[in-house]
């Protein structure tokens, strides 16, 4: 049995061999004594808590040929044990729902369990994952659970009672397994370390314990997995060949998020992607998380978040409540929400989960880091080259650009702009244009193609090329719903005003321009009507 994994060749036989799960181990020694066992079962519980290890010991408890008494049951020497516990008797069928979920699967079970024990007293159905049935499989279930024949026993395994049909949970007999205390969880691993002559030191035990977050199969795995090494297990061993539970990333993640750190932030969820976990499983864990700090928050924490964690996983979940509002909780699980439903059309599955954190991470400082002041520059240069082109067509043109240059400066002598509330309002942009699409689109398109150009006390101005434009924006309901866009994002009342700037101009058209001035039709026209010649 040497090459047999931990968790499998330590897996309990009997009652007594359980540890924790009282009040499981009561109710079915008790009903087993004053034969009263009732024909179906559902055991509920988180993973790794011994629903199943106690489904296959309630089997051999009605099938042992040797019980007489509460202190040997089941005896584990008769051959039906025997059978039972290698996996070799007929008459313990065990079926695994998340592959065998179809209602063909359920009524060829219907039609076998009519059939007598091939050796035992009765014939038990052990079924995993029950939650994973479809509902016409549970349907053909139904009738079965609730006239079984005499001869068998039904025991239902689930984490997630909540997708049970109730029409199922009021045939059964349901029995909640909880998750093991950390004490629990240490008691289980000495036994195994004492039979196995484990060297290993009682902080890397310690560390053992709390990786196992409540869950003995978990604990066991781990503890396999470390002493496959020759040396003592020492703390620091553990640290390199264990990685980080989920929780302790999420954790962490959700913490980046109460410090508005964007960057962790992003790098965390590219650890935890690298490392296989799916972006939609993530998304799901971090909004049940969340979900409990909402609990927490409302003062449900004890009734609804406490039985899913152990003690010390629940404090820190309280501790990191502390960091948030319940406006805070509301709008981060709106926006992975949100995420969630983009995420089936996304052609980069993890860009909608990483724009969320962007999102949730949004309200940061006016400090502008290297990298934005380096694209600003940028932008700078090429404004400044821009401007240039434009004064040089104006020269061919001859539109009067001297002028026109001259009303601008003076305009902005005496109207001097605030730069750093453009800036800001340059920043929200797309907040600006999602906010006006959920109102109007044709409105969030011609935003688009807006300039501002000075922004004061109480005014924004805003210029646009063309006057149709000018009198979409200041349409009252327009500008209304701009000035109120405006004053939420600058924090003060803002009216808006609207000016008529240079149409852009393409190149297309000065070069046909340049060509008209020298094509010797339009000249001679020009002659003709006594015109000026085209320039």
């Amino acid at each position: 049995m040497g090459n047999i994994a931990y968790y499998l060749k330590y897996r309990p036989q009997s009652l007594d061999d359980l540890i924790g799960q009282e009040v499981v181990k009561k109710t079915l020694l008790s009903s087993f004594q004053n034969n009263k066992l009732a024909h179906a079962y559902l055991f509920r519980g988180p993973r790794g808590t011994g629903k199943t290890s106690t489904a296959r010991i309630l089997a051999k408890m009605v099938n042992c040929e040797l019980a007489r008494d509460s202190f040997n049951i089941p005896c584990n020497k008769c051959p039906t044990c025997i059978s039972m516990t290698d996996g070799s008797n007929l008459d313990l069928i065990e079926i695994d729902a998340a592959s065998n979920r179809g209602i063909e699967d359920i009524r060829s079970l219907r039609d076998k369990i009519k059939l007598a024990p091939t050796s035992s007293k009765k014939k038990v159905y052990i079924i995993d994952e029950v939650h994973m049935l479809t509902m016409e499989a549970f349907n053909a279930l139904l009738k079965t659970l609730e006239e079984p024949p005499e001869h068998a026993l039904f025991i239902l395994a689930t984490t997630e009672v909540g997708k049970i049909p109730q029409t199922i949970l009021s045939r059964v007999q349901r029995l909640d397994f909880k998750l093991a205390k950390p004490q629990e969880i240490s008691e289980a691993l000495r036994k195994i370390i004492k039979e196995e002559k484990i060297d290993i030191e009682e902080e890397a035990l310690k560390i053992l314990v709390k990786r196992a977050d409540g869950s003995f199969r978990d604990g066991v795995k781990f503890l396999d997995q470390v002493s496959s090494e020759r040396n003592k297990i020492t703390a620091k061993s553990l640290e390199e060949n264990l990685k980080p539970t989920q929780f302790e990333d999420l954790f962490l993640l959700i913490k980046n998020f109460s410090e508005k750190d964007a960057a962790k932030s992003l790098l965390s969820v590219s650890k935890q992607i690298d490392s296989g976990v799916e972006v939609k499983e993530l998304m799901l864990s971090l909004m049940d998380i969340l979900r409990s700090l909402v609990f927490i928050k409302n003062g449900l924490g004890g009734q609804l978040v406490e039985p899913q964690f152990t003690e010390d996983k629940y404090e820190e979940v309280v501790m990191l409540s502390a960091n948030f509002s319940n406006q805070d909780l509301v709008k981060m699980l709106d926006i992975l929400q949100k995420a969630m439903e983009k995420l089936k059309f996304a052609l980069i599955l993890s860009l909608p989960l990483e724009l969320a954190v962007v999102e949730i991470c949004g309200e940061q400082s006016s400090v502008i880091s290297p990298d934005e002041f380096h694209s600003s520059r940028i932008l700078e240069n090429r404004d400044r080259q821009s401007s240039a082109k434009e004064a040089s067509v104006r020269e061919k043109l001859d539109v009067g650009s001297e002028k026109l240059d001259e009303e601008v400066r003076n305009s902005n002598l005496q109207h001097p702009i605030s730069n750093d509330d453009i800036l800001k309002l340059k920043e929200k942009w797309t907040f600006v244009l999602e906010t006006v699409r959920s109102f109007n689109y044709s409105l969030e398109a011609l935003l688009r193609s807006v300039n501002i150009t000075e922004c004061s006390e109480d005014a924004v101005i805003m210029e646009v090329p063309y006057s149709f434009h000018q009198r979409i924006l200041e349409a009252p309901k327009n500008r209304d719903l701009l000035e109120g866009v405006f004053s939420d994002i600058l924090g003060r009342t803002i009216r808006i005003s609207v000016s008529l700037g240079n149409r852009p101009e393409r190149r297309e058209d000065i070069a046909n321009i340049e060509l008209a001035a020298d094509d010797e039709i339009i000249r001679a026209a020009a002659e003709i009507f006594n015109s000026d010649t085209i320039n």
